[in-house]
């Protein structure tokens, strides 16, 4: 399925070009989430000093988090939209995809917010150093299961709780290949990295550096939702099937 997905996002790569580009802008600006920055497990494990970073982050933070939240739901429905478009292979008209998004975003909203709600319990684990291998694994299995949840809401129109129990089920059927995709997204973006290190080029100094690796990082991503929205698709066929049975 990895190349019938590769073939797609090429062909819509062009109507998918403008939600990168912005997301580089995003990522490029202050109102990029430079987490890295913050010692989140401190030296030793240290839960007090955790609880302050969490504090600093949030006074910080405070209005990038709302932005990515409120208005990043906006942008990933509207971009979910027009991916669920290009898997069925259907025109792209960004004004009516637009409309369209408008009626998901309260749902994607807290759809994301519930997921995000888990990924921050998870890392609250970390506080302690002894279950840091424990978050990490969990953190791992959490983001491959509920990988299709934005797609599943989209595609299907669906509730959040339906888009979550039918998402994880997904998201169970296709393990493998969704943890060998990450695995190869995540060695992909290392090659990247290594590369512009030997060419000199760092992302966090060096603003061209920045912008290249956020764009292979956007660009991907894509890759990865098309991928997603077609497991959606695939599973309507086969729930066509058993219908028909």
């Amino acid at each position: 399925m990895y190349g019938e997905v590769w073939n797609n996002y090429k062909k819509g790569f062009k109507f998918l070009l403008p939600f990168i580009l912005v997301k580089v802008l995003f990522e490029s600006t202050s109102l990029n989430l430079e987490f890295d920055k913050y010692d989140f497990f401190g030296k030793g494990g240290n839960l007090l000093k955790n609880l302050s970073v969490s504090k600093q982050i949030i006074i910080n933070e405070a209005i990038p988090i709302l932005f990515y939240i409120f208005i990043g739901s906006l942008f990933y429905s509207f971009s979910m939209v027009v991916i669920k478009a290009l898997v069925n292979k259907k025109d792209i008209n960004y004004k009516e995809n637009f409309k369209e998004s408008l009626g998901f975003y309260l749902r994607y909203l807290g759809l994301n917010i519930i997921i995000s709600a888990i990924s921050i319990g998870l890392i609250v684990l970390g506080f302690w150093g002894i279950l840091i291998p424990f978050m990490v694994i969990l953190l791992i299995l959490f983001n491959v299961l509920l990988i299709p949840c934005d797609a599943y809401l989209i595609y299907y129109n669906t509730s959040v709780g339906e888009a979550l129990k039918k998402g994880t089920a997904l998201g169970k059927k296709h393990f493998g290949e969704l943890l060998l995709l990450g695995i190869t997204v995540s060695i992909i973006l290392a090659i990247i990295g290594g590369v512009m290190a030997l060419a000199n080029i760092s992302p966090k100094i060096n603003p061209i550096g920045s912008v290249l690796m956020n764009f292979a990082s956007a660009s991907i991503g894509g890759y990865l939702y098309m991928f997603t929205m077609t497991i959606c698709k695939k599973e309507e066929k086969v729930e066509e099937k058993i219908i028909e049975c």
